[in-house]
């Protein structure tokens, strides 16, 4: 008898040892879709409020992971009016379908050819309608400035970190794999731009556009990271 009894309580120690690895687990994963999140928002346009944000994204940095520092005022402002704004000069707007080329069957039931899709990378492509159609089943209202652009990095970054939240884990690691294997081209847009403001004449302006292309590719290293980061740990 005393032999069963101490079977069963070695059985219930164990449980309970798996219980706290889970339990940890679980926040460790949590507190990374945070960040993840944290970090796509930086992608926003803020205005004045933008060093809250910076913030966010240090309070919710886990394990190595390290926040992008908060730069200054002016740098922050040129990066959101002349790099994450559409039509801009030096526009490199986070967001999936300018990325990558339409479907041909969508393509073809509007009348546009492939190579014109392919070779312009337009909004509202086939990422943008996945995500608008995961929205209407999430119940999920777009921001207005988003509605252009559902696909945009804000939104899906935090549809990732509501997936993990409800223990969806599946869900986020295919939003992860499905809607993010597009930054490489998205950094080597930025670096595009800052090649090209290089052989500009050198003055007080584009040294401060510069400095903003160069925030922005640290934004987009420290996403990729934590998107490659987030993914390991829901596998």
């Amino acid at each position: 008898m005393q032999e069963t009894r101490g079977g069963a309580a070695r059985a219930t120690a164990q449980t309970s040892e798996r219980e706290v690895v889970r339990d940890a687990a679980r926040v460790n994963v949590c507190a990374k879709a945070a960040y993840l999140s944290a970090i796509g928002a930086l992608f926003s346009r803020w205005g004045d409020d933008y060093e809250a944000a910076y913030e966010a994204a240090r309070a919710t940095a886990a394990d190595l992971a390290i926040a992008p520092a908060t730069p200054v005022g002016a740098v922050r402002c040129r990066l959101e009016n002349e790099v994450l704004t559409l039509g801009a000069p030096a526009a490199a707007v986070p967001v999936e379908s300018l990325y990558k080329p339409w479907a041909d069957g969508r393509e073809r039931r509007r009348g546009v050819s492939a190579e014109f899709g392919a070779a312009r990378h337009l909004l509202l492509g086939d990422s943008a309608q996945h995500m608008r159609a995961l929205y209407r089943a999430l119940e999920l209202e777009v921001p207005m400035e988003f509605c252009a652009m559902p696909d945009h990095v804000t939104l899906m970054t935090e549809v990732v970190a509501l997936c993990v939240d409800a223990g969806n884990h599946e869900a986020a690691l295919a939003l992860l794999s499905e809607h993010f294997d597009w930054l490489d081209a998205y950094e080597q847009t930025l670096l595009a731009h800052a090649a090209a403001l290089s052989s500009a004449p050198p003055s007080a302006r584009t040294d401060e556009l510069a400095r903003a292309l160069a925030h922005g590719r640290e934004l987009a290293v420290a996403l990729a990271a934590a998107v490659r980061d987030l993914s390991v740990s829901l596998r």
